[in-house]
């Protein structure tokens, strides 16, 4: 086809395949192209070769060897009523422009899509995958994929400038970081371990959130520097709590309350780490602190005691490929927060 004596020819054929090593330099170059930023071969290592519990990654390759779409999943271990059970993230969805069709016919988004699902869906596999999708791909995978929307809505409140102090009010903070001191951690020991027992019955459905888990997901990232604070686990005392915080998110002066694992009824140590969490983000000149509880988590109720209020709904888009974890088991009682999501 001719265009203003300029030879235009139509891209060639395409075929999807399994990530095979060495596709790593073309799968960056083709983030940068898409997404128009970079992102470092040390952050897809870690991101994909390094997580604990493998990676699901696939390609679409022409018949020059030219990498020119991409679809990956991230494992992670899921407790679903005490039954353990693997969950897979999907994320790094992109097509180079000129290999794009209309979202109603089956292109290489769709087709990578499909063998995701194909190949990584299943009881005995990918008990559930969930992404995070724009409303336009959501309702294209609704159609395609028997996905469902599940709506996470944010709780958000402003950061305060540094707060009045009664006497008495001192006196208490004081008495309580005695009895539940709070500190920032490089990496969460095993401490952290006993805390997921103590805490993992009273969720139906949530990531094991152990120490291997939260390192890699944390303290092991590449990209961003995640503050880790710890209640407890001191002179011989167990870990009453952990929060993780990121300080910033993009161009926004945004602090994201990324994890939260405190046994319920733990209020004294919960108090700690929030208010530590806030005094984090006030001193580091943030304007806004979210969070992501679900209705079912016991600890919605306590945020919203602690003046923050609902805000904006993000999208979950979710499928699940076994009878034995139901939509409507997720819908109701699942536990997530902001880090487990595909925001890293």
């Amino acid at each position: 086809m001719a265009e203003g004596g300029i030879i235009v020819t139509q891209p060639s054929p395409w075929s999807i395949r399994r990530y095979e090593p060495g596709d790593e330099e073309q799968i960056l170059r083709l983030f940068r192209k898409v997404f128009g930023r970079e992102r470092s071969l040390a952050h897809w290592q870690w991101k994909y070769r390094d997580n604990p519990e493998g990676a699901q990654i696939f390609v679409a390759v022409t018949d020059a060897g030219e990498i020119v779409g991409h679809y990956a999943g991230i494992p992670v271990r899921v407790t679903v009523d005490g039954a353990p059970r693997i969950f897979s993230i999907l994320c790094d969805n992109m097509v180079e422009q000129d290999y794009r069709q209309g979202l109603k016919k089956p292109g290489i988004s769709t087709s990578l899509l499909a063998r995701m699902t194909q190949d990584y869906g299943g009881n005995d596999r990918a008990a559930v995958m969930y992404g995070f999708p724009t409303p336009e791909i959501m309702r294209m995978v609704q159609r395609l994929n028997e996905f469902s929307p599940h709506h996470a809505v944010r709780l958000v409140r402003s950061v305060d400038g540094e707060p009045r102090v009664t006497s008495r009010q001192r006196i208490v903070n004081l008495w309580r970081q005695v009895r539940y001191p709070v500190r920032q951690v490089d990496r969460f020991d095993a401490g952290v371990d006993r805390l997921w027992e103590r805490c993992r019955d009273e969720m139906r459905v949530a990531i094991v959130r152990d120490a291997r888990y939260v390192n890699w997901r944390y303290a092991d990232c590449p990209d961003v520097t995640y503050r880790l604070l710890q209640a407890g686990g001191t002179m011989g005392f167990p870990v009453l709590g952990i929060a993780v915080l990121r300080l910033g998110r993009i161009d926004e002066a945004v602090a994201c309350l990324m994890d939260w694992l405190v046994p319920c009824g733990a209020k004294g140590a919960a108090d700690q780490l929030l208010g530590r969490c806030l005094e984090e983000a006030r001193l580091a000149g943030m304007k806004e602190f979210r969070a992501w509880l679900s209705p079912s988590s016991p600890w919605r109720r306590y945020f919203l005691d602690q003046g923050f209020q609902a805000g904006e709904t993000d999208f979950i888009g979710v499928r699940s490929f076994t009878p034995a974890v139901p939509f409507e088991l997720l819908d109701a009682y699942w536990f997530y927060t902001m880090g487990d999501s595909d925001v890293y």
